[in-house]
């Protein structure tokens, strides 16, 4: 299978799982968001172009499924996407812990850039404490249910990520 059909396999399914499962499970009004943490996986695991490229979609698909204007979650998923592969190039070999706090500040960071952005467009107006509160615990809670998410955006970019390259040096 080429990565371009994982990838939409990854993304319908998500899709799936943002619409049945997770949208019935709220922890204080917050939901875990499962197209923006496919969408920071894969910058994480792809780089910024397949970051990107998830995020433009699954933002068109968390527009049609939240009926927000077309392209609102794109003005946030695929500069976030960028952004984290960015910071993510700087991050050698750190702890695993420092991943998972960061994967929780971004999630964090996405939701409430998603929230305050629909507020500029005229959307259902929410208290910025309130917006912020259900974020963190949106980031927290996606950050929980990652490692198998992490383990299938992984294999679905497994086949564009090129592998190590061995040098050999000639003897004279």
């Amino acid at each position: 299978m080429t990565t371009r059909i994982r990838s939409f396999v990854v993304l319908v399914t998500a899709v799936l799982l943002q619409a049945t499962i997770f949208s019935e499970f709220r922890l204080f009004g917050a939901s875990v968001e499962v197209l923006l943490l496919v969408t920071i996986l894969a910058s994480y695991h792809g780089g910024p172009e397949h970051g990107a490229i998830f995020g433009f979609f699954a933002s068109l698909f968390q527009d049609a499924l939240t009926g927000a204007p077309f392209g609102l979650h794109a003005m946030v998923y695929s500069p976030l996407a960028v952004g984290v592969s960015s910071i993510e190039d700087r991050l050698v070999e750190s702890r695993p812990i420092v991943y998972g706090l960061g994967l929780v500040v971004a999630v964090t960071l996405g939701a409430s850039l998603a929230g305050f952005t629909g507020l500029l467009f005229g959307q259902t107006a929410i208290e910025n404490g309130l917006l912020i509160k259900r974020s963190v615990i949106a980031g927290l809670i996606s950050a929980a249910v990652a490692p198998p998410i992490n383990k299938i955006v992984q294999w679905s970019l497994s086949m564009s990520i090129p592998g190590a390259v061995e040098l050999r040096i000639p003897e004279k």
